[in-house]
């Protein structure tokens, strides 16, 4: 199902250079890239919103639960403080924890320069929640943000193309470079799609066993580097 899904989606992005030529999809997909790059910047913006609103963000801390990640390896490491855990011990926790990326990743690294110090947060479960919370809100901020400007982009470049009565099209090998083009295009819509991967596998885990169904699932979220963009803070 999962691997029919992005079919689908870069078929529909390979048609879609097609029928609007080199020019008309490379500019797209140049946009695409915008929006990301744009989406990414303003992740601590819009993600500030979100955690300045004490009701939603101290909800969001209670839901996620990312103590039960330390317990798979020892409940009584939950009330540790974070900077008494060894490197090695560190490693051995989150690889039990089998969390999805690239929360152990963040993990690590807010443990490793004790991000939330300031805070007062201290112990290894209060680390391991925290940072799945924001790491989650990040996400979902960057999502927001792009599918925006891509709507307000996409609808601009529309009303240029439709003025000009349609982009010029290459006298050779038109088609060709459009649907290649195309198809780029529908691998980095896919890739941000994935993004929502670790925030759905953090709320049902269950979701794992589909995604380890899947062939194309399994490498748009394994070798994904948008998901190593993402701020872990």
């Amino acid at each position: 199902m999962i691997d029919l899904a992005i079919l689908i989606i870069l078929s529909l992005c390979v048609l879609a250079g097609y029928y609007r030529g080199t020019i008309y999809a490379a500019i797209n997909t140049g946009v695409t890239v915008l929006a990301l790059l744009i989406a990414l910047l303003m992740i601590p913006a819009a993600a500030g919103v979100i955690k300045h609103s004490d009701r939603l963000y101290k909800g969001m801390l209670y839901y996620f639960e990312g103590y039960e990640y330390v317990s798979a390896t020892s409940v009584e490491q939950v009330h540790t403080p974070a900077n008494a855990v060894s490197d090695g011990d560190l490693k051995t926790i989150v690889n039990n924890a089998n969390m999805p990326i690239p929360m152990g990743d963040a993990v690590q690294k807010n443990i490793r320069r004790l991000a939330y110090q300031e805070k007062g947060i201290v112990t290894l479960g209060d680390y391991f929640n925290q940072t799945i919370v924001d790491v989650v809100i990040n996400i979902l901020s960057m999502i927001g943000i792009f599918v925006v400007l891509r709507l307000i982009m996409g609808w601009t470049l529309r009303i240029i193309d439709s003025s000009f009565e349609g982009f010029p099209v290459m006298n050779r090998y038109d088609a060709v470079f459009s649907c290649g083009i195309g198809f780029l295009h529908g691998v980095l819509l896919v890739y941000t799609l994935f993004l929502l991967v670790p925030v759905a596998l953090t709320v049902v885990p269950r979701l794992e066993t589909f995604l380890n169904e899947s062939l194309l699932g399994g490498f748009f979220y394994h070798v994904n580097p948008l998901l190593h963009l993402i701020p872990t803070t």
